[in-house]
């Protein structure tokens, strides 16, 4: 999608990750939403698949009625620990369909740090995933309802459900029958600070839309390409170069869940040019591998995080696009083409 400055404001107009999804799903059904990939079995137990997007549209639709039985207010918030991957996308855009607001949590905060915030979005429910890697989310976040006055229902993805957590997979089907509400005004999102992990900030569908339209516009992607992201919380920087731009454009998203460099190579190769999102400290690993030179990468994202340097050497391609992410604060950002 391309568009000036003031054809964007008309563009999003109306426009939300919903009827993005539900168009994407008509016109697009059985091409590839969302991509594992290849290790992921290894630090999630969960064997590494594909969705396409009339798959993505059918559990979402399953999730937001499961959401809905246990009757919270309009507007409440739903925490979600588990990184920026199929399940927490598929956790946001339910949620928001339900119309509750989730809010993703950092995934290196502690206990006393994730009840804050918890506590301070009063969330009437938790979702998450069993493993990555050495964590165990389900498990912290079924310890954080106890502590949780507010929060009711804990709900996991993934085979091994541990006990006081109900299993989203199997129970999504049966929650069909039930019906969806009718949402007057698309809730909001709530995104974290994940430097400092001291509070939440308040963010609409537009602000990562229109983000994403300025990141799109600037890389201009094709249907046939791919974005791959490394990066693992959801604050606006990671929705909008991620899940936001994949909506916007329809292109394929492969997010890692967990850094490992053989699988950011398998991703890479494939055929398909690949839109590389990175966090910017991460550049001059990038400038000294051979990944930095591979044919398939047509574009690089930078996110650059508060109080980090830059340090060389830098990208040395002319024929790469590159754009640089500059934030300023979880709901707070900057995009421009180097």
């Amino acid at each position: 999608m391309r568009a000036e400055p003031d054809e964007a404001a008309a563009l999003l107009d109306g426009l939300n990750l919903d009827t993005l999804l539900k168009a994407l799903a008509r016109g697009r059904g059985y091409e590839a939403a969302l991509r594992d990939p290849p290790g992921r079995r290894g630090w999630s137990d969960v064997s590494p698949s594909s969705i396409n997007f009339i798959q993505l549209e059918e559990r979402i639709d399953q999730l937001a009625r499961l959401l809905t039985i246990n009757r919270a207010q309009p507007g409440a918030s739903v925490a979600i620990l588990a990184p920026l991957g199929p399940e927490a996308i598929i956790s946001i855009l339910a949620s928001l369909r339900a119309g509750l607001s989730p809010l993703m949590l950092p995934l290196h905060g502690n206990e006393s740090q994730l009840l804050a915030l918890i506590e301070s979005s009063g969330a009437v429910m938790a979702l998450g995933v069993g493993r990555i890697g050495p964590m165990r989310p389900l498990l912290m976040l079924r310890e954080l309802a106890v502590r949780s006055f507010g929060t009711r229902f804990v709900g996991g993805f993934g085979a091994d459900i541990p006990d006081g957590v109900a299993p989203l997979d199997s129970l999504m089907a049966t929650a069909m029958l039930h019906p969806l509400p009718e949402v007057a005004d698309r809730p909001s999102l709530q995104v974290a600070n994940a430097l400092t992990l001291a509070g939440r900030a308040v963010i609409s569908e537009r602000d990562v839309l229109s983000k994403a339209l300025d990141i799109s516009r600037l890389l201009k992607p094709l249907s046939s390409s791919r974005i791959v992201t490394t990066l693992v919380g959801g604050d606006l920087a990671a929705l909008a170069s991620g899940p936001g731009m994949a909506m916007l454009t329809g292109v394929e998203l492969l997010p890692l869940g967990l850094f490992n460099l053989g699988d950011l190579q398998a991703c890479i190769e494939g055929g398909r040019n690949v839109h590389l999102v990175l966090p910017g400290a991460m550049e001059p690993a990038l400038a000294h591998s051979r990944l930095a030179s591979h044919p398939a990468l047509s574009s690089l994202v930078l996110v650059q995080r508060p109080d980090e340097h830059r340090a060389m050497p830098a990208i040395d391609r002319p024929d790469l696009a590159i754009v640089d992410i500059d934030v300023r604060s979880a709901g707070d950002i900057t995009v421009m083409k180097r």
